[in-house]
């Protein structure tokens, strides 16, 4: 055997120009065709059975916060109790969470917040900019 049909039988090509089929099967793709598991179950926004009320204490407080977030629980979060500095690093990361899983965050007092995931609607009698609304 030349090197030239070495070269075609490592890649595959018959004489004709034309691929044959493969003598053994693929395993990683009979595998995977059998074993799709969807990784979480959609939800629809009638499911929603809680909100979960937080008051953090400090900004260690934001992993209880993006847990409840991350499996699509609405919360108020009140921040109250919270130095200036603890407060503006909390509501970074809310917003950052809240663009990071597509979520909506509303003010309803100057320390209260509504974080609510993609599949809640928040009823607002005016349209407002969010952005807007947290840099003043």
């Amino acid at each position: 055997m030349g090197m030239f049909d070495s070269f075609k039988e490592f890649f595959a090509f018959s004489d004709n120009g034309e691929r044959p089929t493969p003598s053994r099967p693929v395993a990683a793709a009979k595998s995977s065709a059998t074993k799709v598991t969807p990784i979480r179950s959609s939800r629809s926004s009638g499911d929603i059975s809680e909100i979960v009320t937080l008051d953090p204490t400090g900004f260690q407080d934001v992993r209880e916060i993006a847990d409840h977030f991350c499996n699509d629980i609405p919360l108020i979060i009140n921040m109250a109790s919270l130095s200036e500095k603890d407060s503006q690093r909390t509501l970074d990361f809310l917003l950052g969470l809240k663009e990071g899983r597509h979520g909506q965050l509303k003010r309803v007092t100057p320390k209260v917040f509504l974080l609510t995931p993609a599949n809640v609607a928040i009823n607002q009698d005016e349209e407002e900019d969010e952005t807007d609304e947290f840099l003043a």
